[in-house]
């Protein structure tokens, strides 16, 4: 017996849902998938009351997570401070969409709108530039 969207099927399996039959069982009794009486139930929510979350497997007591995991904390970059230089830059800096390959694009300014050096070079950043961006190396007794 399949079961067809005639309003006679579907009141017979809200019926049995209603008995408290599983959507499995009455499956079975259709000769249908599970899935055909839960689209079934799910259209016609008025033939097919809600049965809340008894179906659903439940913690015993005392299982409840007590603790979340901790998001990590985030490190901001130390500032490197501005240098004359830098303020010597800023009369002919740009912003990032308007510097084109070849020029330097260390940023002058903290706040937005981001203003760089845009100082010509053959690499990403001008040689003075270039120079602050690398750690520096301490020397012990040479």
């Amino acid at each position: 017996m399949t079961i067809q969207h005639r309003t006679v099927d579907i009141e017979a399996a809200a019926k049995l849902w209603k008995e408290d039959l599983s959507a499995s069982q009455i499956a079975k009794r259709f000769g249908v998938s599970r899935n055909v009486i839960v689209g079934l139930a799910f259209r016609n929510r008025g033939l097919f009351p809600w049965r809340g979350d008894a179906g659903k497997k439940s913690r015993a007591p005392g299982q409840a997570k007590t603790s979340r995991p901790r998001k990590p904390e985030l490190r901001r970059e130390p500032e490197i401070p501005a240098t004359a230089y830098d303020a010597e830059r800023l009369q002919s800096a740009k912003l990032f969409h308007h510097l084109s390959a070849g020029e330097c694009c260390w940023p002058l300014n903290t706040g937005g709108p981001y203003l760089f050096c845009a100082a010509e070079t053959t690499g990403r950043y001008c040689r003075n530039h270039h120079a602050r961006s690398l750690p520096k190396i301490s020397r012990v007794n040479e």
